[in-house]
């Protein structure tokens, strides 16, 4: 693949993408999310399988991650998101697929369920169904009213390294490690425990006819399995894939798990997308 780099500007913010491009004839177009308090520069090898088939992927690192400028965290609201999704989506042409980890999971089948008619496909990794699961009670009971006093504001995510994988696992280098963080602002923090309560509901409804993979770590404890496990077990077959990585973490693509996981996700890639 040849990698671009570049700077994009959304709401006077200042962010890192990367552009992955296929070295034959470009089919379509996949955008890729990825998590809170992680970056995409960790991406490009995990998203091979789609780039070798074709697909030209955009990634952006959100304000506030990797290397985008802001304060570590702060994501403005999912208007700012809503305005990244269509710039890069400008960007491709074809048929285009929508795939995301974690929080950009959640950012993923939020955009699912709004364009249902835009997506060819979609790869679902880790989706953050429950935001709140890992905060303090305080925070639960005072959000609200937090929020709308103090969006900026940062906390902990209360997610460590020893959540996803450790530092040899997850193959980073000193200067990689820098660029994870374990914080969130409290306005983000509402946006996105709105946005999963909306992608709940849309989901126990879900009538997406064409290929969907979802795959999660057995062992996540940041995005427990059976939230996602209880919700698909309910849904008409479609063409949904749900691919569960024995003894895996929050980060399934790391660490002794990788190679079972890139497996897994190459194989649906060639079967169904081929």
């Amino acid at each position: 693949m040849r990698i671009e780099v570049s700077q994009v500007h959304i709401q006077n913010q200042t962010l890192h993408r990367l552009t992955l491009n296929p070295e034959i004839a470009v089919r379509g177009g996949l955008i890729f999310f990825h998590g809170q308090g992680d970056f995409i520069d960790r991406y490009p090898s995990i998203l091979k399988g789609f780039v070798d088939a074709g697909y030209r992927c955009i990634l952006t690192d959100m304000p506030g991650h990797g290397r985008s400028k802001g304060k570590r965290g702060v994501v403005p609201s999912l208007g700012f998101a809503d305005e990244l999704f269509q710039d890069s989506l400008s960007l491709l042409e074809g048929e285009i697929i929508i795939a995301g980890h974690s929080m950009g999971g959640l950012m993923a089948m939020r955009f699912l369920f709004q364009n249902v008619n835009l997506f060819e496909a979609a790869w679902i990794s880790s989706p953050l169904l429950d935001p709140m699961l890992q905060a303090n009670r305080w925070m639960k009971i005072a959000l609200p009213l937090a929020a709308q006093v103090s969006p900026s504001t940062t906390v902990s995510t209360g997610v460590s390294n020893s959540d996803c994988g450790d530092k040899i696992d997850r193959g980073e280098t000193d200067e990689d490690q820098a660029l994870f963080h374990d914080r969130i602002s409290i306005g983000w923090a509402r946006e996105l425990r709105d946005a999963a309560q909306e992608v709940r509901e849309e989901l126990a409804k879900m009538a997406f006819k064409k290929p969907i993979l979802f795959t999660q770590g057995d062992s996540d404890s940041v995005c427990p399995i059976q939230i996602l496990e209880d919700r698909l077990k309910n849904l008409p077959s479609n063409k949904i894939s749900f691919k569960k990585i024995k003894e895996a973490l929050h980060e399934p693509f790391c660490g002794s798990t990788r190679g079972q996981f890139l497996t897994h996700l190459n194989h649906w890639i060639a079967h169904e997308l081929g």
